[in-house]
């Protein structure tokens, strides 16, 4: 699992991330994303985030969660822990 969490300082690459970031997780809260990804994929995501952002003044965080860590995640309020599909709706 991978936390994604970004701050876009333009409201067109900041629509574009969260376009590109709901293709790969689900929105937890406004500018993080839970997500179940195999490397590849992360690589793919990272390279069209990469595409989008202004390096000089937004941020991108990626942060890997092993399964000790996500059973250690604690939300108060709405919300529950994302979890990875065992299969695809088409």
């Amino acid at each position: 699992m991978h936390l994604i969490c970004f701050d876009i300082h333009d409201a067109k690459r900041l629509r574009n991330v969260a376009r590109q970031m709901e293709n790969f997780g689900v929105r937890v809260q406004r500018s993080v994303f839970e997500c179940h990804l195999k490397e590849s994929e992360l690589r793919e995501l990272q390279k069209r985030l990469a595409a989008v952002i202004d390096e000089d003044v937004d941020k991108v965080r990626y942060y890997s969660l092993c399964g000790k860590d996500r059973n250690a995640i604690l939300i108060d309020g709405v919300g529950r822990v994302t979890v990875d599909a065992d299969y695809i709706l088409v």
